[in-house]
């Protein structure tokens, strides 16, 4: 865990000006702009908890600017650049998107609205109405309705629970919780889809289909889900920001790989890189036909709204939210779930008005944003290796749109930074503080014997499960939960009240185990059920979010021993009270004196 203040990589911004730092002034050229706020990103970068942070610059189809901050590998001291290779998080998804589109070019026009189903017969929705109705296009643009909890699939620790030939029977069970095609809500499952739908009808698997399609044509040498971490690799180290900004150096692992959310966050890439990128789907829209990518006007074509009704001009498309400036941006990523979006800065508030194409990503230890202006043919791209206190690679990227264009001073992007930060431990804090308040406002409200909810508790499927065992080593009235039964995810199931347990963790527990913060108490409580004359737990109820009530019920499996203790624990109990008269009559000390 090391934190230590910020150093810019450019030899020309080791030692700041005076007065270098402020968002704009009057008659400064671009480069001084972009140059000046150094000092500002510095400022972010320490109070998020961000190791490093690399950007590039893109105006008139030309990079302008390159700048790099910090440590991609802080024991080591080794300067971020460039170059450097990030995960990109749900950058992923654009790429995904532009092969899907290049593939469907060589299809029928009628591929985008065709029933997913025809090309994967196995998807069997649990909504019976997006049977023959839901289609490529709305799970691109995040229009199908489908609950984008993860819970079966992702508890940190950087492994997934679930293998990738378990992803449609997966999707199959969700449950539909907004309106089809109406409402937009944001869900990974739905490129996981798309990427077996590349793979049906390609014959490749994804991660060939993706270099072959747009990786090989764009020339991106360092762009892969395949990235290779050899000795000389300049590859950035993966952090979590604990709750005072410090680093939480996280295992080196490639989670991604063959996973079943690889095309919805897997990839990785470098700032060059994306700049490459980023010109390349400027120029697909000016001029498709002088581009390797196709149908990108599709992806940047208005699917839905981002929030409906609206008179605001924000949708998604696929793989990128589509806005007019001055406007709200970030509203795909983790600032937009700390505030209300109207509490957001309205970036380039005064400016005439222009187009933006954006996106953002997180990954374990990594969080990234990218945006484009067709008009100018510009781009700025911010990668960070750090899981931070907030969406500091969001704030950073907002800071340099505004320093490309020259935005008149607006937002306070530090002090947004500091406030965020503040909000994103507090609720974590906050979850912590009102379950011990229930556990300590009903000290009678006593459990069972603990061994009565010892078991393995399935989904209908069989293909989830989770292993309440007993915890030797700790206080009374605490169990394990284990996910899958992966010693890796076990977590501290602590009693709360009756036949109700919870598992939630600080921020720093949360934080140094790569989970994303989750500040919804429901979500950590497990609900143990009994039916009638059963002596032990039948089933439990867990993860109530707020947009699914009824929570994920799992039914304890029976185990063979069960049988036997459940017979001698009957046996017992009846010779204890056939025989209870006549060890009363053989006492001779009934009073109980000695």
């Amino acid at each position: 865990m090391a934190r230590w203040p910020l150093i810019s990589t450019s030899a020309v911004l080791l030692a700041l000006p005076a007065g270098v730092g402020s968002m704009n002034h009057p008659h400064e050229s671009q480069m001084d702009r972009l140059a000046g706020v150094a000092s500002i990103i510095l400022e972010i970068c320490n109070i998020s908890g961000v190791p490093s942070a690399a950007i590039g610059v893109i105006d008139d189809g030309k990079v302008v600017f390159t700048e790099s901050f910090g440590h991609s590998d802080v024991s080591a001291k080794k300067r971020a650049t460039a170059d450097t290779i990030y995960g990109i998080g749900s950058l992923t998804k654009g790429f995904t998107a532009a092969s899907a589109a290049h593939l469907f070019d060589s299809e029928p026009s009628s591929i985008w609205s065709r029933p997913i189903r025809d090309i994967i017969p196995d998807y069997q929705p649990k909504d019976s109405r997006l049977d023959r109705l839901v289609s490529p296009a709305d799970f691109l643009s995040h229009r199908t309705g489908l609950f984008p909890d993860m819970s079966v699939a992702v508890q940190g620790d950087q492994e997934f629970l679930l293998s990738a030939e378990q992803l449609i029977p997966a999707v199959s069970d969700i449950d539909t919780v907004a309106s089809f095609r109406e409402e937009w809500l944001y869900n990974n499952w739905g490129y996981s889809v798309i990427a077996k739908a590349i793979e049906k009808l390609s014959g490749k698997p994804y991660h060939e289909y993706v270099r072959e399609a747009v990786i090989d044509p764009l020339k991106l040498t360092s762009t892969t889900t395949r990235p290779e971490r050899g000795s000389g690799s300049d590859f950035a180290e993966a952090y979590a920001a604990l709750d005072d900004g410090s680093f939480y150096h996280l295992p080196q692992r490639l989670p991604f790989k063959d996973s079943l959310f690889e095309a919805s966050g897997g990839m990785y890439s470098t700032v060059n890189d994306l700049l490459k990128y980023a010109n390349a789907v400027l120029q697909a829209n000016e001029d498709p036909e002088s581009s390797p990518l196709k149908n990108i006007k599709m992806l940047l074509s208005n699917q839905v709204p981002l929030d409906n009704p609206s008179h605001l001009y924000r949708f998604y498309g696929m793989g990128w939210v589509l806005t007019q400036l001055p406007g709200v941006v970030g509203l795909q990523g983790d600032n937009a779930e700390l505030f209300e979006w109207d509490e957001l800065p309205i970036l380039g508030s005064g400016s005439p008005p222009r187009m933006a194409f954006y996106h953002q990503g997180a990954a374990f230890g990594y969080y990234s944003s990218i945006f484009l202006f067709p008009e100018t043919r510009s781009a700025v791209v911010v990668l960070t290796n750090s899981s931070p206190l907030n969406d500091a690679a969001d704030w950073i990227a907002q800071v340099y749109v505004s320093a490309l264009f020259g935005f008149q001073p607006g937002a306070d992007y530090v002090k947004l930074a500091r406030e965020s930060r503040a909000r994103k431990v507090g609720n974590m804090a906050k979850l912590k503080a009102g379950l011990d308040a229930i556990r300590h406002g009903s000290p009678d409200d006593t459990h069972r014997p603990l061994e009565v909810y010892i078991g393995k508790y399935y989904n209908h499927r069989g293909n989830f499960f989770l292993d309440i065992r007993p915890h030797h080593d700790t206080p009374a009235s605490c169990l394990q939960l284990v996910f899958q039964g992966k010693d890796l995810h076990t977590y501290q199931l602590r009693h709360l009240r009756g036949d109700t347990f919870e598992w939630a963790l600080d921020y720093n527990e949360s934080a140094s185990r790569a989970r994303f913060a989750i500040w919804d108490s429901e979500y950590f409580i497990v609900d143990f059920e009994f039916r009638a004359g059963d002596t032990r737990a039948s089933s439990l109820t867990w993860a109530k979010w707020e947009d699914a009530e009824q929570g994920m019920e799992l039914v304890r499996k029976q185990e063979p021993e069960d049988i036997s203790v459940s017979w001698i624990a009957k046996l017992g109990m009846a010779l204890s009270q056939a025989f209870k008269p006549l060890l009363k009559c053989l006492d001779p000390y009934p009073d109980g004196s000695l």
